[in-house]
């Protein structure tokens, strides 16, 4: 699949980002007036990591800015994970990644010295054939917006139903709906064109696999990333939104499943952005940790007035996940 893209600007600041995280929450809240309560319920202690874990049956992490930055671990990280196993306190990594497969996340999570077992990790990459089965996508064609490495390892039969795969029979306009999984691919390219023109003819639903809306980078810019894409060409309503990532409920609920289902309330979801990983956890029930070693990070000092403008908070920020007593 040869594909013409165009670089994507960085957005110009947080504040940029607020309409789409305010729409996540109203598509997790679906009008419910106990999740908006408890959403914005959180404290916001400030504790130490090595001091919650004991109050909770089950932990549950973000990999991106919690266990690693791109190919540099978190320091403690690795430690704390290995104290946990020692422990017994069970955990699990629940990421949005739906590029690499289970195995290639194990492989290069191991080359920063951070181990996990695949039985430990969950992607939302790993959900997307049950979901559109269940949803009756599973016998349509679709475009899949990402690169042809996460269709091998996630897109529903590659070769049959993917109508941009190089060897497909199908024709671009017979998608039936869209899946989200990155977007490198997509700006100035081919699968824009896809979907654009699709949306002329009829409303083709987008399936958010990869639901981060912004990725923080080194040198302290925020960009882009599937979620934000999606949800810019969800725009007026043309294209029906559905969740597959977090903040949405089949990520966890498969994560919740592979732990046994243990009462909501016996686990503690750890990660580095409100919108996603504390959105999605506060909703159904779980405790949250906000950790500053991720995207806010740097809107520490402003953290407070940010939740109560998402209407989003953590029970607990702590500076990172090490050990520290």
């Amino acid at each position: 699949m040869s594909l013409r893209t165009m670089p994507k600007p960085p957005i110009p600041d947080f504040s940029y980002l607020e309409r789409h995280i305010s729409r996540y929450r109203q598509m997790v809240c679906q009008g419910e007036d106990e999740i908006n309560l408890r959403l914005r319920q959180g404290e916001m202690q400030r504790v130490g990591f090595s001091k919650l874990v004991g109050r909770y049956s089950w932990i549950w992490f973000d990999a991106y800015g919690v266990l690693n930055r791109g190919t540099e671990p978190i320091p403690g990280a690795a430690d704390t994970l290995e104290r946990l196993r020692r422990a017994g306190i069970p955990f699990r990594l629940v990421s949005n990644n739906a590029s690499n497969s289970p195995q290639e996340l194990q492989n290069n999570l191991a080359k920063m010295g951070i181990h996990l077992h695949l039985e430990e990790i969950v992607t939302s990459g790993m959900v997307v054939t049950q979901f559109v089965q269940e949803n009756r996508l599973g016998e349509q064609p679709y475009l899949w917006v990402g690169d042809l490495v996460s269709a091998h390892n996630y897109a529903p039969q590659p070769h049959r139903w993917m109508v941009n795969h190089p060897q497909s029979r199908w024709e671009n306009d017979a998608a039936c709906y869209a899946l989200f999984s990155g977007n490198q691919e997509y700006y100035g390219g081919a699968q824009e064109a896809i979907l654009q023109a699709s949306g002329e003819r009829r409303a083709l639903p987008l399936l958010l696999v990869n639901a981060d809306l912004v990725a923080p980078e080194a040198q302290g810019s925020l960009n882009l990333v599937s979620g934000f894409t999606a949800c810019e060409a969800h725009g007026d309503g043309r294209f029906p939104l559905m969740g597959i990532g977090k903040p949405f409920k089949p990520v966890f609920e498969t994560a919740w499943q592979s732990c046994g289902c243990p009462p909501w309330d016996r686990v503690l979801m750890v990660g580095d952005a409100l919108e996603t990983d504390i959105l999605g956890g506060a909703s159904l029930g779980t405790a949250t940790c906000l950790t500053l070693t991720g995207l806010y990070g740097p809107m520490e000092t402003e953290l407070g007035n940010i939740g109560d403008r998402l209407g989003i908070r953590p029970d607990y920020l702590v500076q990172s996940i090490a050990w520290d007593g």
